[in-house]
Order: C-alpha cells, then structure tokens, then sequence
C-alpha cells in the first residue's frame, strides 16, 4: 500500500462539513484542521500511487471549499 499526505488550503469561512466530506473519502485514513500556511490535511491509503492521484484529483479536489491541495508521497 502507499500512502500520501495531502494539505489543504481552503476558501474562506469553510465549516467542520468539509472535513465530514473528506472523512467519507474511500482512501481516507485521518484528516483534521491545522493552524498555519495550510487550512487542513489529509492521510490518504491507497494499492498504488496511480490509485492515490485518483483519490486526490477525482474526488478531493472537487469537494466544495478546498481550493488547492499540495500532495507529498510518504515511502516506508
């Protein structure tokens, strides 16, 4: 399995419902808010980096209020 830590930067004024969303994400193995340059972040688990991209691109990134993503592969 590979796993990816996505951050997120959020519009403004999003509520907790955001997370809720990423939370049902098939794929999705924690995801809270953080303080600082990013709004949240996302663990994402997936058979194989081609399965991750398609997590992130097809279902994350058009969840209503996220406004950009930075994806970092996490090996080991």
């Amino acid at each position: 399995m590979d796993k990816a830590l996505v951050l997120l930067t959020l519009e403004p004024n999003v509520g907790p419902g955001v997370i809720e969303d990423i939370r049902k994400t098939e794929g999705v193995i924690d995801s809270n808010f953080l303080y600082g340059p990013y709004d949240a972040y996302v663990m994402i688990e997936a058979a194989d980096t081609s399965d991750l991209q398609n997590i992130v691109i097809d279902t994350i990134r058009l969840i209503d209020g996220i406004r950009s993503t930075v994806t970092c592969f996490v090996s080991g």
